[in-house]
Parts: C-alpha cells; structure tokens; sequence
C-alpha cells in the first residue's frame, strides 16, 4: 500500500507545456510567481514571470522572486535534458550565488544555456548515476543582465 499523500514527482516533462505543468505542480510558489516556460532550444531555455506576481516595497522585481526564477531556470533545463536521455532523476540544487546589478521595474525574464561543462556531467551521469554540474542564468532586462545566479545542481537516477 502507498502513502497517497505523496506528491507525483515522476510526471512526464519533455517540452515547455510539461515543463510549465510539473514547475506549478511540484514547486507550487511558481504558480503564484506566474512563472511560464517561454522557449527552449535544446541548449538554452527562457522562463519568464510577470512584475505583478513578484513586485516589492519600491515597485522593482522582489529579490527573492530573481533568485527562485533563476534558481528553477537550472531546475527546468535539467528535466528538459534527462526527457532527452529518457532518464528518471531525481534533481536538487545544492547552493547559489547571487550578483543584482539593477533593479528590474518589467516582466521578469530570464535565460540559461548548458555550459561547455555539460557533455561531462551528462557521461558522469550516465555512467554512475550521479552528477552534479555548475549552471549559471540571468535575469535580462533590456538584453542586459540585471542580475546573475550560479547554482550548483546534484542529480541521481532514482
């Protein structure tokens, strides 16, 4: 007998939809946050997430929104990346920094490519079962960054 009160961390997310689906379903704050999955190309994927959702107390993007879109920008393109290789995983993120340069008075936007690092985590992974790898997005505001994160990523096959 199974304990029904656990979540489904296994859905399927093999494109923006399910993408977008299993972030709102899994991580609830990213409904709330209005976060959607804007683009993705096989190497870098956009999310975005609307001002309203995440203003502060001087009407700019709250900092703690920046961080959790960045934060599930790795998350995102991760599952993306497993979907490809047909691969159950479990992915945590294992610590980040954080660098703001500006303030973002618009809709939130953010971006993050694979690094040139990915083709040795993704054997690392396939070979043992775990991985971890460096990923590193931005939050763009006129096509500049407003704010950098690099977050750490630990994957297992489950």
């Amino acid at each position: 007998m199974t304990d029904q009160s656990e979540p489904d961390n296994t859905l399927d997310i093999h494109d923006l939809a399910t993408l977008q689906a299993a972030l709102h379903t899994l991580i609830p704050i990213s409904k709330h946050m209005g976060i959607e999955a804007r683009a993705y190309d096989g190497r870098r994927l956009v999310l975005s997430a609307p001002l309203a959702n995440n203003i502060n107390h001087q009407q700019s993007a709250f900092g703690g929104s920046l961080f959790s879109l960045s934060a599930l920008a790795g998350w995102g393109i991760l599952q993306l990346k497993l979907a490809e290789m047909k691969v159950k995983a479990n992915t945590v993120i294992a610590g980040g920094d954080v660098s703001y340069s500006q303030p973002v008075f618009k809709t939130l936007h953010c971006e993050i490519e694979l690094p040139p690092a990915y083709p040795a985590f993704r054997d690392k992974f396939l070979e043992t079962g775990k991985a971890s790898i460096l990923l590193t997005s931005n939050i763009l505001l006129d096509g500049q960054s407003a704010m950098a994160f690099s977050g750490k990523y630990v994957v297992r096959k489950i």
